[in-house]
């Protein structure tokens, strides 16, 4: 069964930077329990250029994230980190078998 790797890339604002860490650290322990490895990177070279990195460990658990029921509890985080983010740009791949 192949795994997902999803990926998210955007820019944070430099006043906001210490509040994006914040929320970075609650959802690495909010996905730690929940089978999706998850993983934050800053661009070598260009301050507050980060990737958000998420491997699913199967197309079903990559669709099912997009489930509410399933974030509700960070959903908030969510919404919190992506509306201080800008140039945002999502990217999906399938591992091959």
């Amino acid at each position: 069964m192949p795994r997902i790797l999803f990926r998210v890339s955007y820019a944070i604002p430099d006043g906001k930077r210490s509040e994006y860490l914040s929320h970075i650290a609650k959802l690495r322990t909010f996905y730690q329990a929940t089978g999706v490895e998850y993983s934050v990177f800053e661009d070598q070279g260009k301050h507050n250029h980060f990737q958000e990195v998420y491997v699913y460990p199967s197309v079903e658990a990559y669709e099912a994230s997009d489930d509410p029921e399933n974030t509700k509890d960070v959903a908030d985080v969510l919404d919190a980190v992506y509306a201080m983010a800008s140039n945002i740009a999502y990217h999906v791949a399938k591992e091959l078998a």
